[in-house]
């Protein structure tokens, strides 16, 4: 008969059943990953993702052209994008992207767009299977053990992952990056953290930003130093290649950058934008609430503002002893509610949801509970769901046009993360108020 210890123990024996059962949503996991990833951006007739402006502007870039030119735009994608129609006035042709992207991004624009989606999806799912990977070694978790088994069915299971690769989205990229990033660090490998750091946050600054940011507050010089250099460098690369080939672009890409912030409908926290609920910043439940974008806008901000400020102070205060995946699954699920994020970028919840697998020997602690119970409305894309119903007609206006609907029905991803913030944070400070002793967790070295 089992005893308890082998009970509580990872790598002891359990049931056939537990097993079984495992095994099987592994199983069904993959399939649904593989389906509602990969298989959709494939088979995506409109030829049009995330991958399309990405690769456009690099393109563009590769040719000394002016990568935020919608005439420039129009002409190349309806040349290389198989034909593919768009209008100058099209908000999607008036592009402003973080320049240092479109060198990362230039080995894939290098090739025909048929080509370069192929092998775009590989560089995403490699992206992924190297979270999944890297955070394991991180947390030392053996292959034997069924929490391992257990995390990786959880990350496949994630839809965020699922509609980052449908999209084709450059976030699941970003995340991969800043996963080896963590661990380069762990090992003290702190030039190549930065490097890594550094080309996710030209690809997704608002991402790759809030992670160094934990480093910066460890004083960790050098990672930091090498972060920013490497992502200031990529900037200058793009621009000094724009000025040697005689391309102007800065004209262009200020007054984008300038309609992206007033006059952009499509990524619209306002009910201008009726695809609005898509997004997981703070700025879509608070402006259901207050009915004023500037408003919506100052409430995000503040409460983002005050969730840093408070994980600063116990990261500080903490010093070397609050946990190191613990501090990073705060600060990571904290850069998602102050700016601006669509679903995919919740695929971030691979971090917090590494370390509840770390704190799930025995009996979990309340917290672990919690949190698992907070992130499983990303198992699927309820609120995509909820809003097709609603484009449809199956939801009544009445309830459509409610308060509950509004304010907590489609915004309730956010308010999960929201909430999920509040319990990571709480688990810092209840540590380093000694309430709790560390199991098996990675540390600052």
């Amino acid at each position: 008969m089992e005893t308890s210890s082998q009970r509580s123990h990872p790598n002891s024996p359990t049931s056939g059943s537990l097993k079984i059962i495992l095994w099987t949503l592994l199983f069904l996991a993959a399939a649904e990953f593989i389906v509602r990833g990969p298989v959709r951006f494939l088979s995506d007739s409109t030829n049009w993702n995330d991958l399309s402006q990405n690769y456009t502007a690099s393109r563009l870039w590769l040719k000394g052209q002016s990568p935020s030119d919608p005439g420039n735009f129009v002409a190349l994608w309806q040349k290389d994008g198989s034909g593919s129609h768009l209008q100058l006035t099209d908000v999607r042709t008036h592009l402003a992207p973080p320049i240092g992207g479109l060198v990362v991004l230039a080995p894939i624009a290098a090739f025909p767009w048929k080509v370069a989606k192929i092998l775009w999806l590989a560089v995403l799912l490699i992206s992924f299977a190297a979270t999944v990977w890297v955070l394991l070694l991180v947390t030392g978790f053996r292959s034997n053990e069924l929490r391992t088994l257990a995390f990786i069915i959880g990350c496949l299971a994630l839809a965020p992952f699922h509609t980052g690769l449908a999209s084709g989205n450059a976030t699941v990229l970003v995340i991969g990056l800043c996963a080896v990033a963590i661990f380069a660090a762990t090992r003290q490998h702190d030039v190549a953290a930065g490097i890594l750091f550094g080309v996710a946050c030209s690809l997704k600054p608002q991402i790759g930003a809030f992670l160094v940011l934990y480093y910066l507050v460890r004083r960790r010089w050098q990672l930091f130093a090498t972060a920013v250099a490497s992502t200031v460098g990529l900037a200058l690369v793009a621009a000094l290649y724009l000025w040697l080939r005689g391309a102007s672009w800065i004209q262009d890409y200020l007054h984008n950058a300038r309609g992206f912030a007033t006059a952009n409908h499509i990524d619209d926290f306002t009910s201008a934008n009726p695809g609005r609920f898509t997004l997981i910043n703070l700025q879509v439940p608070f402006f259901a609430i207050t009915g004023h974008s500037s408003s919506a806008n100052l409430l995000a901000f503040a409460v983002g503002a005050l969730l840093v400020c408070t994980w600063i102070y116990w990261i500080v205060r903490g010093r070397a002893k609050s946990p190191e995946l613990l501090a990073l699954a705060a600060i990571s699920i904290i850069a998602l509610l102050p700016v601006y994020h669509r679903f995919y970028d919740a695929g971030l919840l691979a971090l917090p949801l590494c370390w509840c697998f770390t704190q799930i020997i025995g009996r979990p602690k309340m917290t672990v509970t919690v949190a698992l119970l907070l992130m499983t409305p990303f198992l699927i894309p309820g609120t995509a769901f909820l809003q097709q119903l609603a484009v449809h007609g199956k939801i009544p206006e009445a309830i459509k046009n409610s308060q509950l609907w509004n304010c907590v029905v489609m915004p309730h991803e956010t308010w999960a993360l929201l909430f999920l913030s509040l319990v990571l944070l709480y688990e810092i400070m209840r540590r380093e108020r000694g309430q709790s002793q560390p199991v098996m967790e990675v540390t600052t070295r």
